[in-house]
This record gives structure tokens, sequence and C-alpha cells, in this order.
């Protein structure tokens, strides 16, 4: 299918936010990218302030998580990745990832009304397939954190994902007509603005309720894959986003880290 119509450029959708300082630094906007988050975390090495962004039509070769590729075809998706320097606790940084699904999931319900969900910790799902990834990239320095790369991939048009993943993947487009692209970024940039805010002032705390009200793990059973494997039931999130599984044993469990697959969702069942 061809590209979503844009009135504008993305190059030319930046200076329409109203966000104080996101999408407002050192910013980058390509026509294609080999990945937003490995061009930023350069710009970020050399300096580049919070809120500069990269954002491109396409990816040769975007990042997901534990090492997977993400699929970025011209004009079907949101592909960028942010800048952040919070103020923040070294052993706090994970957190931003929920932040960064609590602020895409916001964005799209604002843009489209449709009811996307967050899969701990981070992917946003609809309809029980996948419809956002994020991936996070964190620099330390002696004193703390120095940089955190926030790398978001929306699909919006029904092409964004290979027809192959259709029984996991979904779009913007395959539910209704979608809005301008701009229009999801504005949203999504302003959300994040204002709960990183939250998270350096009040901690994860003052969004948990949010973020377990847009859950779709909490009350199902779920797969958990990593250092450790065991399957139960998710009963919790807590105030510093850990995912509490009552495991097959009777034994509640603290996940900090890990693949959690949530049965009925992406194709686990």
């Amino acid at each position: 299918m061809s590209n979503i119509p844009d009135s504008l450029h993305p190059a030319t959708w930046l200076p329409l936010l109203t966000t104080r300082y996101m999408g407002r630094g050192d910013n980058l906007v390509p026509e294609e990218a080999t990945s937003t988050n490995t061009l930023l975390k350069e710009m970020a090495i050399a300096g580049a302030p919070a809120g500069s962004l990269c954002l491109s039509e396409t990816q040769t070769a975007g990042k997901g998580r534990l090492g997977r590729s993400w699929h970025s075809p011209a004009g079907q998706g949101l592909w960028l990745s942010v800048l952040l320097r919070p103020c923040i606790r070294p052993e706090d940084a994970p957190l931003v990832t929920l932040c960064a699904a609590l602020a895409m999931a916001r964005a799209v319900e604002e843009t489209t009304g449709l009811d996307a969900r967050i899969k701990w910790p981070n992917d946003l799902v609809l309809c029980g397939k996948k419809l956002c990834g994020i991936l996070l990239e964190i620099g330390f320095a002696a004193n703390g954190i120095d940089y955190i790369i926030v790398g978001t991939g929306l699909n919006v048009g029904c092409s964004a994902y290979p027809t192959e993943l259709a029984h996991q993947a979904t779009s913007i487009q395959d539910h209704m007509a979608p809005p301008p692209r701009r229009e999801i970024l504005a949203r999504y940039l302003s959300a994040l603005e204002e709960i990183i805010t939250r998270l350096e002032q009040d901690g994860f705390a003052a969004l948990a309720e949010e973020y377990r009200t847009r859950s779709c793990t909490l009350g199902s059973l779920v797969k958990v894959s990593g250092s450790v494997e065991f399957t139960g039931v998710a009963e919790a999130i807590d105030e510093n986003g850990a995912l509490l599984v009552r495991d097959e044993q009777g034994n509640l469990r603290r996940v900090l880290a890990g693949d959690v697959s949530v049965r009925g969702v992406m194709g686990y069942v």
C-alpha cells in the first residue's frame, strides 16, 4: 500500500509541536535511517540536549527488544527515538520504558479513540495484537544517568508489518482510517513530557494506577522467560513497576525483567 497521506513531510512536523522541550533540541529527520536509536545515541554521546529526537520515514535496521529486528516500511508508521536526560536514580531508569508505553497509549486513545492496552512492560496491543514496540538504550556516567534513548515503533498503516505476522501484529489502519501521523506524534511527545516530569518529581507511584488501568497483563495467565522460566497469573504491578505473578505453586514472584507472554495476546495460547 502507498504511504499514508500526511499534508506535511515529517521534517516540517516539529515546529507544530507545543511541548516545552520534546522535539525542540538537535533534531534529525532523515528520509531513511539504519536505526533512529543508533543515530540518536550518537547525538546523545556528542552532547545533544534532552528533548532531541530522530524521526525517519523508514528504517533499514530497526531495533526491537531482546535483539529482535523491527520492520519499518516507508510512511507506514511512526519510527522515532527521543533523547531524555532525566533526573532519576540509575536503578529507576527501566521505569522510563513503562512511562513511554503509557504516553503512547494516551496518544493513540486521544487521536483515534482506540483502546490500546499495555502488555507489561512496554508493548502496546490492540485486540490482542501488537501495535507498538518500545526500546530503551541507557548510557551511564560516573554520577548517574547520562542519557536514555526511547525508541518507538507504532504501526499506523496496514502495511506496517509483514503479512506473516498478521496473526500477532496489527495497525491503526486495520481498525479505522488513521489520523495524520503528526497528530499522534504531537500527542505522544506532549504526554511523554508530562509523564517523565511526574516520574522525576513523584516517582512511578504517581503513575502506577493509570498504568494498571491500561494493562492487558493483570489477571491473565502469563509465561515468564529469561534467567528463570515459570507460568502463573499476573496479580499486580507494584509502585516500582515490577510485575507480581502468582506461580503454579502458589508463590508470589516479583518480575523485574525478562520476556512475558500473556495468554490470548500476540499469538500466545
